[in-house]
């Protein structure tokens, strides 16, 4: 398993002993900068899970590191570990961005500082996630879609393992992201049934109008930290929107390859196509049942 990267931000004279109060958590790998601007340099090239801060710095404090770090991955958890009351920091604009707040003069902070760093990350991973403005439209969208009737499942497969033979990838997929999760109606390369809206890149690649490519996650700080996608044996990604009529993202069409991956131009728009196709077999199955049912009653 890979270790939590925790950014431990505090006086020279105090940062070591910051570290050691994590050092011995072995899902843990604490690393340690001195100052705000040092902090900002390391958040610019390298992902955190946690950023463990004391409020008085040599240039700044600690919401100023926080305001860094929400900048750039604004789900990360940041504790602040300080002995300056609560009463004494100004956390107007930082309402919802202190995850934590422990005083370090607390006769078993330090023990108990690693505890409430895995406490947090484990919360953040499970409810924190980016969604559409438009995430209601979107799933009443969705709900229009009676999946579980329609005959879809022999095409859709068919088509994944077009896909992937197409790209030569490992995997290729089409899923329909609800409310709490990416549901898979073909996978062609892995057995995968659903991944949780927080762990599935494509929570992320609905967010854009073009084709989202992940060349490599360790290099992305969205996905760096993720255990889920590593333990799937994941590194790069491509996904398409499947948008409706109306223009509502639905779902997605992906390629998943188990090394570093580049997809150029021309791939990019060929994987637009088959996710629009994906789009246009939902479509054509739906209409054909409602066409089915309003038959019946009538």
């Amino acid at each position: 398993m890979v270790a939590h990267t925790v950014l431990c931000v505090d006086t020279e004279d105090e940062v070591g002993e910051l570290a050691d109060a994590l050092e011995d958590d072995p899902d843990l790998d604490p690393v340690t900068r001195t100052s705000v601007a040092d902090a900002a340099a390391f958040l610019e090239t390298e992902s955190v899970a946690c950023v463990v801060t004391e409020y008085d710095l040599p240039d700044g404090t600690g919401l100023d590191v926080v305001g860094t770090i929400r900048e750039r991955a604004p789900q990360t958890p940041c504790v602040l570990f300080t002995d300056v009351s609560p009463a004494d920091i100004d956390t107007s604009s930082f309402e919802n961005d202190i995850v934590e707040y422990l005083n370090r003069d607390l006769p078993d902070a330090a023990d108990r500082l690693g505890f409430v760093v895995d406490d947090v990350i484990a919360h953040s991973a499970q409810v924190g996630f980016l969604v559409p403005d438009n995430e209601e439209s979107r799933l009443d969208a969705l709900e229009a879609y009676d999946v579980d009737e329609l005959p879809i499942e022999e095409s859709f497969d068919r088509l994944t393992d077009l896909i992937a033979s197409h790209f030569d990838a490992a995997v290729a997929f089409i899923g329909l992201i609800e409310r709490d999760e990416e549901n898979f109606l073909a996978c062609t390369g892995a057995d995968w049934d659903s991944l949780t809206r927080e762990d599935t890149i494509c929570t992320h690649s609905m967010l854009q109008e073009d084709v989202m490519v992940v060349e490599d996650i360790d290099e992305d700080k969205r996905f760096a930290e993720n255990q889920q996608l590593r333990d799937l044996g994941i590194v790069s990604y491509a996904g398409a929107n499947m948008t409706t009529p109306e223009g509502e993202t639905i779902g997605q069409v992906c390629l998943i390859d188990h090394e570093r991956r580049e997809y150029d131009a021309d791939q990019r728009a060929e994987l637009q196509q088959f996710a629009e196709t994906a789009m246009e077999i939902l479509e054509l199955r739906q209409s054909l049942l409602d066409a089915q049912k309003t038959e019946v009653e009538a």
